[in-house]
């Protein structure tokens, strides 16, 4: 009885999520038609914003030669970007090594960046043709108003993994809901580090031997002269949400059930919720990161001093209804175990008027913080 009831539940939050989207991307490999395809996740908080433009034909993804973009933002055009050429987006061709595969000639799709600020309540509106003007698509949406409170408590916490515990950093994350309206949300936590390494580069003379210099006390030494770089780490932005009560739509686990469930549930990896258990009040998160303490600057470089630096930035991001179904469908999509013979298909909504793909835009509240750098070596 345990799982036919988990099945129907199944059935019935797939058959809801369907149900609630008015335009799904369809799927059908028999039609060859060629369609533009755009998509964007425009962020009201980042300097640039990118769009990508891409071709389809059938299932498949073919060449896309030339295209345009324009902004509009309340209704009058402002901004006109020109699609970014393969040296921009990867950098000049002498920087990959011969044996690389030949990344000019692999790219499919159109990139373009948008310099012009966002800001809540904006009427957002993208249009691009392609290949002369045969291909029209076009999307609109509103930038949602930001939540106007959101406090952090961070501290060094244990979970449970594999045979033993490990050390995590615990967030306990407070926010107010937007009061007399239906909202949505997406936490979003960046961890960036930097290290700064100082060392001793030693000269050399003409014929590649290292220099003596004397001292004033007649003893002797290498030449030298002091160096130092500052050198940034991959930013990581990994969330382990499986202890919330919200982030997990009311059902908490731990590292056992994730491992040991018979039919596990879908992992929210895009950390996305809405206010239905706090509507006009306040809710508090609890997710875990990783402290990431194992990155060295360059592997193979010896350095004589490394100092490094931590900054956490917790953001609270405002996203549209449209685009949370989006993510929910993705979450399932992106899912190990995810399984089509067991759950309905599930379609992507699409939102881009005569083409597809799917344009999101989000306004964030963020906190910032900055732990004490420390000497690493």
């Amino acid at each position: 009885m345990k799982i036919q009831m988990k099945l129907h539940l199944l059935y019935i939050v797939a058959i809801v999520l369907l149900a609630s989207c008015e335009n799904e991307i369809p799927y059908n490999p028999d039609n060859q038609q060629p369609l533009l395809i755009m998509n964007a996740q425009l962020d009201a908080g980042k300097d640039v914003n990118e769009v990508f433009l891409h071709l389809s034909k059938g299932s498949s993804i073919v060449r896309l030669n030339e295209a345009t973009l324009t902004l509009f933002i309340n209704n009058r055009i402002a901004e006109t970007p020109q699609a970014l050429t393969p040296e921009e987006i990867f950098g000049p061709p002498e920087n990959y090594p011969e044996d690389a595969i030949l990344v000019y000639d692999a790219i499919l799709y159109k990139l373009f960046r948008l310099n012009t600020p966002l800001h809540p309540g904006d009427n957002i509106r993208l249009e691009a043709t392609a290949e002369n003007g045969k291909y029209h698509v076009s999307a609109e949406v509103t930038v949602p108003q930001p939540i106007e409170s959101l406090h952090v408590d961070t501290c060094l916490a244990y979970l449970r993994e594999y045979s033993g515990q490990t050390l995590y950093r615990q967030y306990k994350i407070t926010l107010q809901d937007r009061p007399n309206e239906k909202n949505y949300y997406r936490l979003d936590i960046w961890n960036d580090r930097s290290y700064y390494c100082k060392w001793e580069e030693y000269l050399e003379d003409e014929n590649g031997s290292l220099i003596k210099v004397e001292d004033e006390d007649g003893s002797w030494h290498w030449a030298s002269i002091p160096r130092d770089t500052t050198i940034l780490a991959p930013r990581q932005n990994e969330i382990i949400n499986r202890e919330d009560v919200i982030l997990t739509d009311g059902h908490p686990g731990n590292y056992d059930d994730e491992e040991n469930e018979l039919f596990p549930t879908i992992t929210n990896k895009y950390n996305i919720f809405n206010d239905n258990t706090f509507r006009d009040s306040y809710a508090t998160l609890k997710v875990y990161t990783p402290l990431y303490q194992e990155y060295y600057p360059v592997e193979g470089h010896y350095y004589d001093h490394i100092s490094r630096k931590q900054t956490i930035t917790v953001r609270l991001l405002s996203i549209t209804e449209a685009e949370y179904r989006y993510l929910k469908a993705l979450n399932c999509l992106d899912d190990g175990d995810y399984d089509d013979t067991l759950m309905e298909p599930i379609s992507l909504p699409c939102n881009v008027v005569g083409g597809l793909g799917f344009v999101g835009v989000c306004s964030e509240s963020r906190v910032i913080i900055e732990l004490p750098e420390t000497v690493w070596r």
